[in-house]
């Protein structure tokens, strides 16, 4: 039997009350509940692709970028050194300290390379995948439009990150090196409205969930019909269907389609043993298109795209064709858009990925918090700054869509291992939350962010078939991806979070 409860552990009592799940009906009808609305505005454009052109190189990419944040690190240096003269890397001198600035590449004996891999393994079968590709013997270079220095001293080799804009001081030595003294990211960018005071009068939630997978051989589809019902009003007591009236949008960050979906076997058979094989993407579209027609006809929804979603590989991934969901196109409260994606919700401005920059990090560092990753992202100014060493993206020649011009107030990455949240703040007083959202389809967990005092919480919807107790224990904790540690058990059940918890995090 499943039994979905709808009132945490503080709120149990011997005594079945008129507002709980199951009661007796009563005999005056319940006051209608009407759901919060807020203002919003997609500010997502610069990631759309207009004209589309794959014929170029991505040298120019990498110029742009550095082009576009040279100025900004050429501040961050004379604030911090002012003293210091700032040198390109074809007037160093040895032995003479100065500031260089460039973009951080890292030599990486493990890193995937194709030509070697042609050469090397002739006729052999392919190495398996890594999950991580570090190395004692890696390097970390700065390139400059002139050339590029090797790094020494006081500077982390697995904790840097290919393609970020630094500042360094330092002096090179007789070696050819630059040993470095001191480095520095250009830090958060400026922030509208960073004086944030309660920007709304009364509690108002965006919900952002990720990692559904749906058609995945062990997919379960009772948690997510929970949650459906739930912010629906067509689950829980009277307390719940009020606080979930006050959810005014849900983000789906990507990965709505399981990875099993993306199944190539039928594509290299025969098309005459594949003429009644239906491709397993097309039922899982068919299913995604049902429960998003349950959503937006009483939510906004925006549905971003992931890593094994029916959209581009490289980066910024396009909206997804509304002809896959041509139930749930029909509403005007449904949104396909584009990863990253950005938007403004009553004076709140949320930035957030579907994760694959986050991962891709974790691949080539030894940096394993989602939530210090990202941070770290905010801090460089460049969402996706493994983009496109490491990482698919559109090969740009004007300008770099990654870079940060204004500082968000929310920040998400999607598809994460664990639920975690840190307020992050820059020298100028910006405050971004910064938000690791679970995968769904492990966590049972959606994350709610209060526009009202940028609280952070999860919650977790989930049910135990053939129990006769079902666990209520608050879901949450930060978000930790160290190698070798055991995976944390989480929570079955909250539909409703405890007052105290409400606005837990880092």
């Amino acid at each position: 039997m499943i039994l979905p409860t709808t009132e945490v552990v503080s709120h149990l009592t011997a005594d079945i009350k008129s507002d709980h799940l199951i009661s007796p009906p009563t005999t005056t009808p319940p006051d209608p509940i009407d759901r919060l609305h807020g203002n919003y505005t997609n500010l997502s454009e610069r990631f759309k692709l207009r004209n589309k052109c794959f014929k170029r190189q991505y040298a120019p990419l990498y110029a742009a970028r550095l082009a576009a944040m040279r100025p900004m690190l050429e501040a961050v240096a004379r604030n911090k050194w002012f003293d210091v003269p700032q040198v390109q890397l074809n007037d160093l001198q040895q032995n003479k300290t100065c500031v260089i600035i460039g973009t951080v590449f890292k030599q990486m004996q493990l890193k995937p390379n194709i030509l070697r891999e042609l050469s090397e393994n002739v006729n052999l079968p392919p190495k398996p995948e890594r999950k991580r590709y570090t190395h004692q013997s890696d390097v970390v270079f700065l390139e400059d439009e002139t050339q590029r220095i090797s790094l020494v001293g006081n500077i982390e080799t697995h904790e840097t990150i290919t393609g970020t804009v630094i500042c360094a001081k330092g002096k090179e030595t007789a070696g050819g090196k630059f040993e470095v003294e001191e480095w520095s990211y250009c830090g958060l960018p400026a922030q509208l409205n960073s004086e944030l005071t309660e920007p709304v009068s009364d509690d108002r939630y965006v919900a952002i969930i990720s990692g559904i997978s749906l058609g995945d051989p062990q997919y379960d589809p009772m948690p997510l019909q929970l949650f459906v019902d739930l912010v629906t009003g067509q689950l829980g007591s009277l307390k719940d269907q009020t606080f979930y009236s006050k959810v005014v949008r849900l983000i789906v960050a990507g990965d709505s389609l399981s990875k099993h979906t993306r199944d190539s076997t039928t594509a290299k058979q025969a098309k005459y043993l594949t003429t009644k094989t239906k491709a397993a993407s097309i039922s899982a579209a068919q299913e995604l298109d049902d429960v998003l027609t349950q959503l937006v006809s009483c939510i906004f929804v925006d549905l971003m795209p992931g890593q094994f979603d029916p959209a581009s590989f490289s980066l910024p991934q396009q909206p997804l064709h509304r002809c896959i969901f041509p139930q749930a196109a029909q509403y005007t409260s449904f949104q396909s858009v584009t990863n990253p994606y950005e938007a403004d919700i009553d004076g709140i401005s949320f930035l957030g990925t579907a994760g694959q920059n986050i991962h891709n990090i974790q691949q080539y560092t030894k940096m394993r918090d989602a939530v210090t990753i990202a941070e770290t992202t905010l801090k460089c100014r460049h969402i996706a700054p493994t983009c496109p060493d490491t990482l698919g993206c559109y090969p740009y020649d004007e300008e770099d869509p990654f870079i940060l011009r204004d500082c968000p107030h929310v920040y998400f990455v999607g598809n994460q291992k664990k639920f975690g949240a840190k307020m992050s703040e820059g020298d100028q007083g910006q405050k971004t939350l910064v938000v690791s959202v679970p995968k769904f389809f492990d966590s049972h967990q959606v994350v709610l962010v209060n526009l009202k005092d940028l609280s952070c919480f999860p919650v977790s919807v989930a049910t135990l078939i053939g129990e006769d107790n079902v666990s209520m224990e608050k879901g949450g904790g930060v978000d930790s991806d160290e190698e070798g540690e055991d995976e944390e058990v989480l929570p079955d059940v909250n539909i409703l979070p405890d007052d105290e918890e409400m606005g837990d995090m880092e």
